[in-house]
């Protein structure tokens, strides 16, 4: 596998709204977490590099910021941007040098602790109709489930993915947040017509420790759960507290 680096992408948010409108994309209010907005652009700007998983940043003193993890460094990015991107793409990030930046992952040893975030959209497809739907909701149309918990849902199913492969154990895990966005993504089907959606988000901290050093990049190369190319899934690491 190659290496796999953190990219970083400062964004101009007026800029983004301006290539969207070019695309006859409605606008925020339509896509209330922004997932499909920001997909559309970064395939547009990088193609087949596009990070993902990534997650967008929003703050009062600093410009919206994309994290997300690649195959691919900055180098790499910024040459695909400046000889191919439309000139409403490359507005959105500006000047490429200042705007795109990326560092190499580590390589975490067996044993190592870390801290961990993920922001996620926890959803499955029910048995027999395949519709996708909240995985709270899944667990309780069950028959026999008595007194569940969302947070214990989400926090049973965020363990499972970080421990799948024996790539990490998951020493605590917590929901820090949870609230229903309004979405819109593009079905796949012919024709393709936008739809609007309304979906969990969830987001969840703890501490894991790292078992498998090759499962954990592959863990950290894939994400967590569905929709990680609409800014879901990205496994933030931090010190251990």
């Amino acid at each position: 596998m190659n290496s796999l680096h953190m990219i970083e992408v400062q964004m101009d948010l007026a800029a983004l709204f301006r290539f969207l409108k070019i695309q006859g994309f409605g606008g925020n209010h339509e896509d209330e977490d922004l997932g499909y907005g920001v997909h559309a652009w970064l395939t547009a700007a990088f193609g087949e590099f596009s990070p993902r998983p990534w997650r967008l940043f929003f703050s009062r003193d600093r410009s919206p910021q994309i994290l997300g993890y690649a195959h691919h460094d900055a180098g790499v990015l910024r040459q695909r941007l400046c000889e191919f991107a439309d000139p409403s793409v490359m507005a959105v990030c500006g000047d490429p040098t200042g705007s795109i930046a990326s560092r190499t992952m580590p390589a975490w040893q067996p044993g190592r602790r870390l801290g961990f975030e993920v922001q996620c959209c926890p959803v499955g497809r029910k048995a027999g109709t395949g519709i996708e739907k909240d995985l709270f909701l899944i667990r309780a149309d069950r028959a026999g489930e008595q007194g569940l918990r969302r947070d214990a849902v989400y926090c049973d199913w965020v363990r499972e993915q970080l421990e799948r492969n024996g790539a990490a154990h998951v020493d605590d895990i917590r929901l820090d947040g949870f609230r229903l966005v309004r979405q819109t993504r593009k079905i796949q089907a012919a024709p393709r017509t936008r739809h609007k959606l309304v979906r969990p988000q969830a987001l969840l901290r703890g501490e894991l420790t790292v078992v498998d050093p090759d499962a954990f990049a592959e863990l950290l190369s894939r994400g967590v759960g569905r929709h990680r190319a609409f800014g879901y899934g990205m496994l933030l690491l931090r010190p251990p507290s």
